[in-house]
């Protein structure tokens, strides 16, 4: 999932702000600033999970 840092993006301008992201998927938001600038990401299960929760707010479909 090469969009995952857009993605999470993307939700910060649609949500307001990465705060918004943090409180939905339930990190901090520093780790959303991480992910964001590709420092590290998420276990690809967990990675699954979070696009999961984020994809229907952006209209993208989910990977099932």
């Amino acid at each position: 999932m090469n969009d995952f840092p857009y993605l999470l993006v993307r939700a910060a301008t649609t949500l307001g702000t990465t705060l918004d992201v943090a409180l939905l998927l339930e990190v901090e938001p520093q780790v959303i600033y991480r992910w964001i600038a590709g420092v590290d990401l998420p276990g690809k299960a967990r990675m699954e999970e979070y696009h999961a929760r984020l994809a229907p707010l952006m209209g993208v479909p989910t990977h099932a």
